[in-house]
């Protein structure tokens, strides 16, 4: 049901590596990990929630489809809430017990 879970920590994961080659602290790399984690996750329901709405309504195709559809998150269906809700807040996890396992020693 989780899906984007894994792909959101390994988003955040090669962000975090990407970081620190180009020497940046621990704790910026894994919060821009964090936030293209999030914005990936974000980004895949906004556009599953457009080809929903253009099955439905826009007769198959997206010009019958409203400017800024897919930005109506509460129009989404429960299971996208939920998968988005689960990986942003692991992706935040994982940056919150990073940066605090960086400063601990």
């Amino acid at each position: 049901m989780f899906a984007h879970v894994p792909v959101a920590i390994a988003i955040q994961f090669l962000c975090w590596a990407l970081g620190r080659r180009l020497r940046i602290p621990t704790a910026p790399a894994l919060w821009m990990g964090c936030f293209a984690a999030s914005i990936a996750c974000i980004i895949r329901e906004i556009t599953q929630h457009e080809y929903r709405w253009i099955e439905a309504y826009g007769h198959g195709l997206r010009a019958n489809m409203p400017v800024l559809e897919g930005l109506k998150f509460w129009d989404w269906n429960r299971h996208s809430i939920e998968e988005t809700i689960v990986a942003v807040g692991a992706a935040v996890l994982v940056a919150l017990v990073g940066n605090w396992w960086s400063r601990r020693g």
